[in-house]
């Protein structure tokens, strides 16, 4: 008995928000400690600095002073992981499990520093210290899951879309108005769909006489009575010439060739 296979979504999902969450966390103990849980100065690591800040508002160091939008946010995230969540353990494709499991990893992340740190539950400081160059917001890796997710995610749907749009196509079969061939010679040229059906007599030779075939047909007229007492008229007798003349085939009409 062979048992039904798993979606890639049970196995590479899960797989997705654990790495996610566990490395946005360490990272995150890693400048506390570095720091003191203090902000800390920039210090180079390439073209990024890291920068220690304690951030009350959302992605990116946005929506500071505002309590009220934040729990409501915060709120909506965790609606929103929930359906990533039973959307990635259903999902068929890499791609999709993948950028589900970041979105969800992400928001896991950021929504635990949320609940967990001070100064209160839904309201806590979300530990940011990533910058680029030492300008713009200051981020951290689960800020760069939600977004790597998000595009990745988007990505995964459009081309399942374009999968089945093909798939279907593909079992309808072509379209025989777009079929170039013999039938589109009829008349009709390459790629506008099949012509008037062939001729079952083109090329036929007929044997009948031309004078019969062409000419239209009459009514035979009825032979005059003869008189009374009179002999009865004799016939001519065809001649062989005439009978072979009957019976030479006719030229084919113009425009249809003739069958060798």
């Amino acid at each position: 008995m062979t048992l039904p296979r798993p979606s890639t979504g049970r196995i590479l999902f899960p797989v997705t928000v654990l790495t996610v969450i566990v490395a946005d966390q360490v990272t995150k103990a890693l400048a506390l400690a570095a720091w003191g849980g203090m902000p800390g100065p920039r210090t180079a690591l390439g073209p990024f600095r890291a920068l220690l800040v304690h951030n009350t508002g959302v992605a990116f160091g946005l929506g500071h002073g505002r309590p009220v939008l934040i729990t409501l946010i915060t709120l909506a995230g965790a609606a929103a992981t929930l359906a990533a969540a039973g959307a990635g353990l259903r999902a068929r494709s890499r791609g999709a499990a993948l950028g589900l499991g970041l979105i969800a990893g992400g928001a896991i992340g950021n929504g635990a520093d949320r609940a967990l740190r001070p100064p209160g539950p839904l309201r806590g400081a979300v530990i940011d210290w990533i910058t680029v160059a030492g300008r713009g917001p200051v981020f951290n890796l689960a800020d760069v899951a939600l977004v790597a997710g998000t595009l990745l995610t988007a990505v995964a749907l459009l081309r399942g879309t374009v999968r089945e749009r093909t798939a279907v196509r593909s079992a309808a079969g072509p379209d025989p108005d777009r079929i170039p061939g013999p039938a589109a010679d009829q008349g009709r040229g390459p790629g506008l769909g099949p012509g008037p059906p062939p001729d079952p007599g083109a090329g036929v030779v007929s044997l009948r006489p031309c004078a019969l075939r062409s000419a239209p047909r009459r009514p035979p007229r009825p032979a005059p009575s003869p008189a009374p007492g009179a002999p009865a008229p004799r016939r001519s007798p065809r001649t062989p010439g005439a009978a072979r003349a009957s019976l030479r085939p006719c030229p084919p009409p113009p425009g249809r060739p003739a069958r060798g």
